[in-house]
């Protein structure tokens, strides 16, 4: 009997176990289904204010809040609202972080900053306390980086092309850029040859064919400071070699060589065949040749090219290890008979 009574009582403990759980169950699915049940409405509680808002940096017209963040479950971010009276506020940005970068600001003008945290119903607490900050300008800017340079004669056109990446700097006003024909030169007033407000700059400044050209570039912000100068690059504008068969517009056989005529200077060639005149490469060579100023063999394999069908050609040359042709060729056209 007593065995008996005990696996009832077990039974029981067991089956009282199994509807706990299930009561459990039940309540953790209608909470899941209440947090992300957004058809509901908040409480109507907004978050607290937030705390310790201060002025992390203030300086080359840009300016940094910091603040410690609020610990509410349903908080959706912090609304950072400016003014430059202390008075009359407006709608700065918003974040989800614990801090702000405020950027493009003047100089001598100070601004008022405060903040509220707002959650994800839209209920936004009271503001902070306020605090100012004048991004007076300080600092030059940063050495450019990334600068390179392209030689160009193509379409009846010489230049050289720079480019280089953006600086960091929110006070960025542009760039000098200082050229010379001498390595390690100076960049001062004496080499200024342009300034630009673009990350890019094409010079067409008195070039001369097979010169040395050497540039660097120094940033320039918004109250007139100066960077430093970037490194240097260098390149020479080629002339433009030609090919001398098959001719231009002629009818040939079958032929083993294109023959070209070199430039006066050792260059990196290519030379592309194209079945139209603007894309649709069909054989390409690229190769090195110190040979200047005279007849060079390129090996051609036109076993499959077809017969009496248009077919157009250009040789470039390449300077600098760029991808980009120094020196392009005009268009040649040839037909290959039966």
């Amino acid at each position: 009997m007593e065995k008996k009574n005990y696996l009832l009582k077990t039974e029981e403990r067991h089956n009282r176990t199994i509807v706990l759980l299930l009561i459990l169950l039940i309540i953790t699915f209608s909470g899941c289904d209440r947090i992300v049940n957004t058809n509901q409405s908040g409480s109507g509680i907004p978050p607290a204010v937030p705390t310790g808002l201060r002025v992390a940096y203030a300086t080359d017209g840009e300016a940094a809040l910091v603040w410690r963040s609020n610990s509410e479950a349903d908080l959706q971010g912090y609304n950072i609202y400016r003014s430059t009276d202390s008075t009359n506020f407006i709608l700065a940005g918003s974040t989800s972080d614990n801090y702000y970068y405020d950027d493009s600001l003047q100089y001598n003008e100070t601004y008022y900053y405060k903040i509220t945290a707002t959650d994800i119903w839209n209920d936004e607490s009271l503001p902070t306390k306020i605090v100012s900050a004048k991004p007076i300008n300080r600092y030059a800017p940063s050495i450019p980086a990334g600068l390179s340079i392209n030689a160009r004669n193509y379409q009846d056109s010489i230049s050289i092309y720079l480019s280089w990446n953006p600086n960091y700097e929110s006070d960025i006003a542009g760039f000098n850029i200082y050229r010379s024909k001498e390595r390690n030169f100076n960049a001062d007033s004496t080499t200024l040859i342009h300034f630009t407000s673009d990350i890019n700059y094409t010079d067409t400044l008195n070039l001369s064919l097979y010169q040395e050209y050497y540039y660097k570039i120094k940033a320039v912000d918004k109250g007139g400071l100066i960077s430093g100068a970037s490194y240097e690059v260098s390149d020479e504008i080629l002339g433009i070699p030609k090919i001398i068969f098959p001719a231009n517009n002629s009818t040939v056989n079958y032929f083993n060589y294109f023959l070209i005529k070199s430039v006066s200077v050792p260059a990196n060639y290519k030379i592309v065949v194209q079945d139209n005149m603007f894309y649709g490469e069909v054989w390409s060579d690229d190769f090195t040749s110190s040979i200047i100023d005279d007849t060079v063999a390129v090996n051609f394999n036109a076993s499959y090219i077809n017969t009496y069908v248009p077919y157009y050609c250009r040789i470039m040359t390449f300077t600098n290890g760029s991808n980009e042709p120094n020196s392009v060729s005009p268009l040649y056209k040839f037909i290959i008979k039966q």
